[in-house]
């Protein structure tokens, strides 16, 4: 879908893919975000949370940041009582498209390797069978909901 929504605002251009696989705990679930065609964030945990388990930023220049616990950080930016744009990261989104860049309407999807988990001790998406998702894409709007 290319109008996510984040927080409950609902984002021009911001495209979110959905992948799933049965877990020993339940539904685990991935959401990937990306904007302008470039791959901003992942939000992951189990179907049913109310928020996010860990989400993982990627950066400008294409790095991802260490993984942390909850939903992204997420700002938003007002003109008066209206939201202008949110920020997630040092992404800039904002809700009038005039002036960006086309979003892709492909997205540039999971293929983005997802940041090293090391240090951190979770299993990250990448670690996940490509057989392992349920019926592949599954895109959609979500204000992330994962957190056990």
């Amino acid at each position: 879908m290319a109008d996510a929504d984040l927080d409950g605002v609902v984002v021009p251009g911001l495209r979110a893919e959905f992948h799933r696989r049965a877990g020993a705990d339940g539904i685990e679930s991935v959401g990937v975000y990306s904007y302008a065609g470039e791959t901003i964030f992942m939000a992951w945990g189990f179907v049913g949370e109310a928020h996010c388990r860990f989400t993982a930023l990627r950066d400008r220049s294409g790095r991802w940041g260490v993984p942390a616990p909850g939903c992204p950080p997420v700002r938003e930016h007002r003109d008066g009582g209206r939201v202008t744009a949110l920020t997630v990261g040092d992404h800039v989104l904002p809700m009038d498209l005039s002036d960006s860049p086309a979003a892709d309407p492909c997205g540039s999807g999971p293929d983005v390797p997802p940041p090293a988990t090391e240090d951190v001790g979770q299993s990250m998406p990448r670690d996940w069978p490509a057989s392992a998702a349920d019926s592949g894409v599954h895109s959609g709007t979500l204000n992330p909901g994962i957190r056990r």
